[in-house]
Protein backbone atom coordinates (compact mmCIF):
# COMPACT_ATOMS: atom_id res chain seq x y z
CA UNK A 1 0.00 0.00 0.00
CA UNK A 2 1.51 3.34 -1.03
CA UNK A 3 1.10 6.67 0.70
CA UNK A 4 -1.17 7.73 -2.17
CA UNK A 5 -3.62 4.91 -1.36
CA UNK A 6 -3.99 5.88 2.28
CA UNK A 7 -6.60 8.50 3.08
CA UNK A 8 -5.13 11.01 5.49
CA UNK A 9 -7.43 13.36 7.39
CA UNK A 10 -7.63 17.03 6.67
CA UNK A 11 -5.78 18.96 9.36
CA UNK A 12 -6.38 22.61 10.17
CA UNK A 13 -3.47 25.01 10.36
CA UNK A 14 -4.19 25.34 14.08
CA UNK A 15 -3.93 21.57 14.58
CA UNK A 16 -0.62 21.37 12.72
CA UNK A 17 0.76 24.36 14.60
CA UNK A 18 -0.29 22.75 17.87
CA UNK A 19 1.42 19.46 17.05
CA UNK A 20 4.64 21.29 16.16
CA UNK A 21 4.47 23.39 19.31
CA UNK A 22 3.93 20.28 21.43
CA UNK A 23 6.90 18.46 19.94
CA UNK A 24 9.15 21.46 20.47
CA UNK A 25 7.90 21.96 24.02
CA UNK A 26 8.42 18.29 24.92
CA UNK A 27 11.89 18.34 23.34
CA UNK A 28 12.86 21.43 25.30
CA UNK A 29 11.49 20.06 28.55
CA UNK A 30 13.28 16.75 28.03
CA UNK A 31 16.63 18.17 26.99
CA UNK A 32 16.69 21.65 28.56
CA UNK A 33 17.62 23.08 25.14
CA UNK A 34 15.57 26.22 24.68
CA UNK A 35 17.73 28.18 22.30
CA UNK A 36 17.12 29.30 18.76
CA UNK A 37 17.68 28.29 16.06
CA UNK A 38 15.67 25.10 16.63
CA UNK A 39 18.17 22.19 16.35
CA UNK A 40 16.25 19.98 13.94
CA UNK A 41 19.16 17.56 13.46
CA UNK A 42 19.25 16.93 17.19
CA UNK A 43 15.47 16.48 17.30
CA UNK A 44 15.55 14.01 14.42
CA UNK A 45 18.56 11.98 15.54
CA UNK A 46 18.82 12.18 19.31
CA UNK A 47 15.22 12.84 20.33
CA UNK A 48 13.20 10.86 17.76
CA UNK A 49 15.87 8.25 17.01
CA UNK A 50 16.17 8.66 13.25
CA UNK A 51 19.36 8.13 11.29
CA UNK A 52 20.00 10.83 8.68
CA UNK A 53 21.43 9.58 5.40
CA UNK A 54 22.78 11.97 2.74
CA UNK A 55 22.47 10.61 -0.81
CA UNK A 56 23.26 11.70 -4.34
CA UNK A 57 22.39 8.53 -6.26
CA UNK A 58 19.24 6.65 -7.19
CA UNK A 59 16.19 8.86 -6.82
CA UNK A 60 18.41 11.50 -5.31
CA UNK A 61 20.35 11.97 -8.51
CA UNK A 62 17.26 14.02 -9.41
CA UNK A 63 17.52 17.38 -7.60
CA UNK A 64 13.73 17.56 -7.41
CA UNK A 65 13.79 14.79 -4.80
CA UNK A 66 14.66 16.68 -1.64
CA UNK A 67 14.18 14.05 1.03
CA UNK A 68 12.31 11.03 2.23
CA UNK A 69 11.43 9.10 5.35
CA UNK A 70 11.39 5.34 5.93
CA UNK A 71 9.37 4.80 9.08
CA UNK A 72 10.15 1.11 9.61
CA UNK A 73 13.89 1.75 9.49
CA UNK A 74 13.82 5.03 11.42
CA UNK A 75 15.65 6.59 8.50
CA UNK A 76 15.49 10.07 6.99
CA UNK A 77 17.14 10.50 3.61
CA UNK A 78 18.24 13.87 2.27
CA UNK A 79 19.50 14.87 -1.15
CA UNK A 80 23.17 15.85 -0.98
CA UNK A 81 22.39 18.94 -3.04
CA UNK A 82 20.09 20.15 -0.25
CA UNK A 83 22.74 19.64 2.44
CA UNK A 84 24.84 22.42 0.94
CA UNK A 85 22.11 24.99 1.68
CA UNK A 86 21.45 25.27 5.41
CA UNK A 87 17.98 26.73 5.07
CA UNK A 88 16.76 24.06 2.66
CA UNK A 89 18.50 21.32 4.64
CA UNK A 90 16.87 22.37 7.92
CA UNK A 91 13.47 22.74 6.29
CA UNK A 92 13.77 19.32 4.65
CA UNK A 93 14.58 17.70 8.00
CA UNK A 94 11.74 19.56 9.69
CA UNK A 95 9.41 18.49 6.87
CA UNK A 96 10.30 14.82 7.39
CA UNK A 97 9.85 15.25 11.14
CA UNK A 98 6.40 16.57 10.23
CA UNK A 99 5.63 13.31 8.45
CA UNK A 100 6.74 11.43 11.57
CA UNK A 101 4.46 13.42 13.85
CA UNK A 102 1.45 13.82 11.57
CA UNK A 103 1.41 10.71 9.40
CA UNK A 104 3.52 7.87 10.81
CA UNK A 105 0.83 6.24 12.95
CA UNK A 106 -1.77 6.43 10.18
CA UNK A 107 0.65 5.00 7.62
CA UNK A 108 1.74 2.11 9.80
CA UNK A 109 -1.84 1.29 10.75
CA UNK A 110 -2.84 1.00 7.08
CA UNK A 111 0.37 -0.31 5.55
CA UNK A 112 0.53 -4.08 5.13
CA UNK A 113 3.75 -4.22 3.13
CA UNK A 114 6.03 -3.26 6.01
CA UNK A 115 8.30 -0.89 4.11
CA UNK A 116 6.67 2.35 5.10
CA UNK A 117 8.38 5.16 3.24
CA UNK A 118 7.67 8.34 1.35
CA UNK A 119 9.73 10.52 -0.93
CA UNK A 120 9.18 14.26 -1.13
CA UNK A 121 9.43 15.83 -4.58
CA UNK A 122 9.57 19.56 -5.21
CA UNK A 123 7.59 19.67 -8.45
CA UNK A 124 3.96 19.78 -9.48
CA UNK A 125 0.93 20.15 -7.24
CA UNK A 126 1.79 18.90 -3.78
CA UNK A 127 -0.40 16.25 -2.15
CA UNK A 128 -2.22 17.26 1.02
CA UNK A 129 0.22 15.43 3.29
CA UNK A 130 3.15 17.32 1.75
CA UNK A 131 1.44 20.64 2.36
CA UNK A 132 0.76 19.54 5.93
CA UNK A 133 4.41 18.59 6.46
CA UNK A 134 5.49 21.95 5.02
CA UNK A 135 3.27 23.82 7.47
CA UNK A 136 4.60 21.69 10.33
CA UNK A 137 8.20 22.40 9.29
CA UNK A 138 7.58 26.14 9.25
CA UNK A 139 5.92 26.01 12.68
CA UNK A 140 8.73 23.92 14.14
CA UNK A 141 11.58 26.06 12.79
CA UNK A 142 9.83 29.40 13.29
CA UNK A 143 7.55 29.14 16.35
CA UNK A 144 4.82 31.77 16.22
CA UNK A 145 5.67 33.21 19.64
CA UNK A 146 9.34 33.57 18.73
CA UNK A 147 8.45 35.26 15.44
CA UNK A 148 6.11 37.62 17.30
CA UNK A 149 8.87 38.49 19.77
CA UNK A 150 11.29 39.21 16.93
CA UNK A 151 8.89 41.37 14.96
CA UNK A 152 7.60 43.26 18.01
CA UNK A 153 8.67 46.86 17.96
CA UNK A 154 9.51 46.95 14.25
CA UNK A 155 8.42 49.99 12.24
CA UNK A 156 4.71 49.75 11.50
CA UNK A 157 5.31 51.38 8.13
CA UNK A 158 7.30 48.48 6.71
CA UNK A 159 6.50 47.57 3.12
CA UNK A 160 4.65 44.27 3.02
CA UNK A 161 3.37 44.53 -0.54
CA UNK A 162 6.59 44.25 -2.55
CA UNK A 163 8.94 41.29 -2.76
CA UNK A 164 11.86 43.54 -1.86
CA UNK A 165 10.09 44.91 1.19
CA UNK A 166 9.09 41.46 2.42
CA UNK A 167 12.60 40.11 1.97
CA UNK A 168 13.99 43.02 3.97
CA UNK A 169 11.50 42.38 6.77
CA UNK A 170 12.25 38.64 6.73
CA UNK A 171 15.97 39.35 6.93
CA UNK A 172 15.46 41.56 9.98
CA UNK A 173 13.27 38.98 11.71
CA UNK A 174 15.82 36.24 11.03
CA UNK A 175 18.58 38.37 12.53
CA UNK A 176 16.54 39.64 15.48
CA UNK A 177 15.16 36.21 16.38
CA UNK A 178 18.30 34.20 15.58
CA UNK A 179 16.49 32.06 13.02
CA UNK A 180 19.81 31.41 11.36
CA UNK A 181 18.91 28.00 9.92
CA UNK A 182 15.95 29.15 7.81
CA UNK A 183 15.97 30.75 4.38
CA UNK A 184 14.69 34.22 3.61
CA UNK A 185 11.94 32.69 1.46
CA UNK A 186 10.80 30.42 4.29
CA UNK A 187 10.57 33.39 6.66
CA UNK A 188 8.61 35.44 4.11
CA UNK A 189 6.10 32.60 3.79
CA UNK A 190 5.92 32.18 7.56
CA UNK A 191 5.13 35.87 8.02
CA UNK A 192 2.34 35.53 5.44
CA UNK A 193 0.93 32.44 7.19
CA UNK A 194 0.94 34.23 10.54
CA UNK A 195 -0.99 37.16 9.13
CA UNK A 196 1.74 39.79 9.18
CA UNK A 197 1.61 40.33 5.42
CA UNK A 198 -1.72 39.15 3.99
CA UNK A 199 -1.18 40.93 0.67
CA UNK A 200 2.30 39.51 0.03
CA UNK A 201 2.96 36.66 -2.37
CA UNK A 202 4.33 33.31 -1.28
CA UNK A 203 7.93 32.72 -2.29
CA UNK A 204 9.54 29.57 -3.68
CA UNK A 205 13.15 30.68 -3.49
CA UNK A 206 13.53 30.35 -7.24
CA UNK A 207 14.67 33.05 -9.63
CA UNK A 208 11.21 34.18 -10.70
CA UNK A 209 10.50 35.37 -7.16
CA UNK A 210 13.02 38.17 -7.66
CA UNK A 211 11.73 39.40 -11.03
Amino acid sequence: MSTEEIIYPELSAETIEGRADRLLREFREGTNRNQLPVPVEVIAEQYLGYEIEILDDGLFSDPDYLGGIIFDKNLIQVNAAVERHEGRYSFTLAHEIGHHVLHRDIYQKNNTVGTGDGMCRETGEKPVIEKQADRFAAALLMPSTAVADAIDGMDDNVDTKSVTGMRMIASRVIEQGNFTNVSNSAMVNRLIDLGYAPEAKYQTGTAHDFS
